[in-house]
């Protein structure tokens, strides 16, 4: 079991290496040409992708690409990146946990709550800095949660998280670009403001229950 571990230690500690290092060449190759010329920008993708197969920590990951790419461009890589891993570990888990799991108890309930809410679920856990990448990977293919839910809200909901690592990349690498600045403002005010709507919904539920009951009697 130790050998194992430390395999797989060496094996992400490696992989998140070569991106820095690939991602480095390829910003110099690229230059300040147009954003995706050649195949420094699909291989990075790639490899930020299997990096969240192989549980290489996501905020490296898109530190790198800051470093990398810059503000813009990196977190259009990490977004990329965190989608394509996300689906990819999503179908692993569809095809191949699904099958061995109960269909009763909890399993059944979170099953049943995430399919009649399967974006907002999803989204709300991609929010949660707490809930690991992997954990939600796998819980939303064992139930019953779609396709397209899925994709969609992990690349909503990873934005936060992901610009938050990318602009520390960034910010390593040209630490005196005003932009970080502002793109570090917009970045706590998209924060901020996820922060105000989780707060606000069960307020305006439980205010709609109250209507509801006030017109029923």
């Amino acid at each position: 079991m130790i050998p194992c571990v430390h395999g797989h230690r060496l094996l992400r500690a490696t992989l998140l290496a070569l991106l820095l290092v690939g991602g480095a060449c390829a910003a110099f190759v690229v230059g300040d040409g147009v954003p995706g010329r050649g195949t420094a920008w699909p291989l990075f993708v790639a490899g930020y992708a299997l990096g969240t197969l192989v549980f290489v920590p996501k905020p490296a990951l898109s530190a790198a690409a800051g470093a990398a790419f810059g503000i813009g461009p990196g977190l259009a890589v990490a977004a990329a990146g965190t989608t394509l891993g996300a689906l990819a570990a999503f179908a692993t888990g569809r095809f191949a946990l699904r099958p061995l799991l109960p269909r009763h108890g909890v399993v059944a309930a979170l099953e049943r709550r995430l399919s009649e809410r399967a974006f907002t679920g999803v989204l709300v856990l991609r929010l949660l800095p707490v809930v690991p990448f992997a954990a939600v990977n796998l819980g939303a293919a064992a139930c019953r949660v779609g396709w397209l839910p899925f994709a969609a809200a992990t690349l909503l909901g990873t934005v936060p998280g992901n610009a938050a690592a990318v602009l520390a990349g960034a910010a390593a690498a040209s630490p005196s670009s005003p932009a970080l600045w502002l793109a570090a403002a917009a970045g706590l005010a998209v924060t901020g403001a996820a922060a105000v709507w989780r707060r606000a919904r069960p307020r305006a539920r439980a205010a709609g229950r109250s209507a509801a009951a006030t017109r029923a009697d």
